[in-house]
């Protein structure tokens, strides 16, 4: 522990000096053409900062534009994983939720399938899931053992998914995004008034 307490003295101390050695040659730089334009007939002053002050904005220009294009190609590669694993977990909800109706041809998966899947998911959501969505995985996770409103849960997970792709969830307050996958959606509602 000592060693590395050390270690990191020592870089904290270089990379001061590093520091001050960078400013103490930037004010030499900077002290050389305030001379040199001092002494230089005003016009051409004049025209030197302008061409200086140009290749400046030019500069910053360029790196904030390439800055930007690297975080746009960043966060477009974590968009598409971010798209495939949100798609896994809710097709694994839906198989579930279309195993109990037999008018629909998909099969439920075995407790043994469905374990596995959601193993993998939450390896996946521990990596490129939003704090909101690993909060309502939890939740899920907490109050479905609990025989909580497995409903609601869901339903809050989906909203987490569809805020973290930037998806607006305005308008959504009562359980609509379980509601698409129900024959009759009203039968919801009236399953919850008698669970009461």
């Amino acid at each position: 522990m000592s060693k590395n307490l050390n270690e990191e003295n020592w870089l904290a101390i270089l990379g001061f000096i590093f520091v001050a050695i960078a400013l103490y040659l930037a004010w030499l730089v900077l002290s050389f053409f305030t001379n040199i334009l001092s002494a230089a007939d005003p016009t051409r002053a004049a025209t030197i900062i302008g061409t200086m002050i140009t290749a400046f904005v030019a500069l910053v220009s360029a790196i904030l534009t390439q800055r930007l294009i690297k975080l746009r190609e960043i966060e477009e590669a974590h968009r598409q994983k971010k798209v495939e694993m949100y798609q896994n977990i809710i097709q694994i909800i839906t198989s579930v939720l279309a195993g109990q109706n037999e008018q629909v041809s998909i099969e439920a998966p075995t407790e043994q399938e469905l374990i596995d899947k959601l193993f993998k998911y939450k390896s996946d959501v521990l990596l490129w899931g939003s704090p909101k969505v690993i909060k309502s995985q939890l939740e899920w996770d907490q109050l479905s053992s609990k025989d909580g409103d497995i409903f609601t849960i869901v339903n809050n997970l989906y909203k987490a998914i569809r805020e973290d792709m930037g998806l607006s969830n305005s308008g959504l307050n009562n359980l609509e995004l379980i509601k698409l996958f129900l024959k009759d959606p009203d039968e919801l509602d009236i399953a919850r008034i008698v669970k009461k």
